[in-house]
């Protein structure tokens, strides 16, 4: 199946050709979107199986591509006959994939955000919740697929009730629940493995978190898109079909995503998107959300004076909105820009990456840095590192402390010798597991900073070189 060089063998491609293609032909006879959706998800998907195939995130993607499928409204069905049980087999095949298609299809994007990039699931004390909430995401899926009743819609907001031919549960209050509660709990394991991204966006390295943003971002598109359908469909539901064009539009950013931070293709542009769809967005919903109340008290204004409504009202709120947009962009920038500020220089990320790198290497920071860790790691009331001349080069905390405790760090020739530890503030002795971590953790950052000069600095933010 596999070549020598670890990427998929020739038989096994020809046979995920042949499946991808088949899978288009389905898709092509159902509806635009669904074309759109297959194809994104599954080239994305091929290309990266072939180079990737290890790797969970490529199977994944193909198998959503699949599920998008069974997703498609069908309007053209036999309702009469389908309650009889009389209907034909292509509409029975339709209703039942149809019924948990939907389900399936957020299990794999729930497993998707938890897997990404590894194609593994985190580890430590996200991998529990994150695989039981998959593990009850699949117990819905085979609750909808054996059930007593399917629950197929012909529109993509109102469902109809049809009578399951292979259902193998009678029925009962939980199976009237899975609708329901199947929904809810597989938001909650989407909702789990996007907060694991966060986490392990916080904690990666610069090309794993720029990574993750792509990927974060799409995906939390996509889940506002489907919480604005199932929102609009509740209340509006003569809209019908109109309420999924946000979750429409959402869903091909996630292959796009996975492509481009994969492959590590203008990846830093990501700061930028995000920045401006923040801004953007906000300035629409605020004035949308302006616009809507203007009008809704000018018409009663004019109700109540002439007794009808008037054009007139909407053309007021109009002109006035319109004068609003220019000071209220530049505000939501000036708040925006507080919290996600792209860099608009040239080579602007490449420059903040270098500078990072930098500011941990070169002494002085990395001084400075592994006295903050050393303090926040152990609880110690002040922490300090000492130079090659025995004087303290940087401290954190209360310093100096009483007392304190001495860590040599075992590099030669590097600018930190040793660690000063105080004690610590709930008065316990340290534990030798933490010191032992901690001169392990020092000798690195020791060994680092030894291969910068000693006369780069970081000033103002950019490295320089003093003589």
């Amino acid at each position: 199946m596999l070549g020598r060089d670890g990427t998929l063998g020739w038989p096994a491609r020809l046979g995920l050709a042949v499946l991808l293609t088949a899978g288009l032909f389905v898709a092509t006879i159902s509806d635009p979107f669904t074309t759109v959706f297959f194809l994104s998800y599954a080239l994305v998907g091929g290309l990266l199986a072939i180079r990737r195939p290890r790797n969970s995130v490529s199977w994944l993607l193909i198998a959503i591509a699949f599920s998008f499928i069974g997703t498609t409204s069908r309007p053209a069905l036999d309702i009469p006959h389908l309650k009889l049980g009389t209907a034909s087999v292509t509409d029975e095949l339709w209703v039942w994939v149809n019924t948990w298609s939907g389900y399936a299809t957020f299990v794999l994007f729930a497993a998707l955000a938890a897997t990404f990039p590894s194609g593994r699931l985190p580890r430590g004390r996200w991998r529990w919740p994150i695989s039981a909430g998959l593990v009850l995401g699949v117990v819905v899926v085979i609750l909808a697929m054996f059930g007593p009743q399917l629950t197929p819609s012909t529109n993509g907001v109102d469902t109809i009730l049809v009578p399951n031919p292979i259902g193998l549960f009678p029925e009962s209050a939980l199976a009237s629940m899975v609708p329901t509660l199947g929904i809810v709990l597989i938001l909650a394991a989407l909702a789990m493995s996007i907060a694991s991204m966060v986490v392990r966006y916080r904690g990666g390295n610069e090309i794993t978190r720029l990574q993750l943003r792509w990927l974060l971002v799409a995906i939390l598109f996509v889940l506002a898109g489907v919480i604005t359908g199932l929102t609009l469909g509740t209340f509006f539901p003569q809209l019908e079909a109109l309420v999924w064009i946000p979750a429409i539009i959402a869903y091909p950013t996630v292959p796009a995503a996975i492509g481009v931070a994969i492959l590590r293709y203008r990846l830093y542009e990501i700061d930028r998107i995000v920045n401006r769809a923040i801004v953007y967005g906000a300035v629409t919903a605020i004035l949308a959300g302006v616009f809507a109340a203007v009008t809704l008290l000018t018409q009663r204004m004019f109700v109540a004076m002439t007794g009808q409504k008037s054009d007139a009202a909407i053309v007021l709120t109009t002109l006035a909105v319109a004068t609003l947009y220019t000071p209220l962009r530049k505000q939501v920038e000036r708040v925006v820009d507080l919290y996600f500020k792209y860099d608009q220089r040239i080579f602007g990320a490449y420059r903040e990456e270098l500078r990072r790198t930098l500011g941990v290497l070169s002494a002085t920071p990395a001084a400075q840095r592994l006295a903050r860790e050393a303090l926040a790691g152990t609880g110690a009331v002040g922490a300090a590192v000492v130079g090659p001349d025995g004087s303290v080069v940087a401290s954190a905390g209360d310093w100096p402390a009483k007392g304190p405790t001495t860590i040599a760090v075992d590099a030669d020739g590097a600018p930190l010798t040793a660690i000063l530890l105080g004690a610590r503030r709930d008065g316990r002795p340290h534990r030798p597991q933490t010191v032992a971590a901690l001169r392990e953790v020092a000798a690195m950052a020791a060994i680092a900073s030894a291969a910068i000069p000693t006369n780069v600095q970081i000033d103002d933010g950019a490295p320089r070189v003093h003589s």
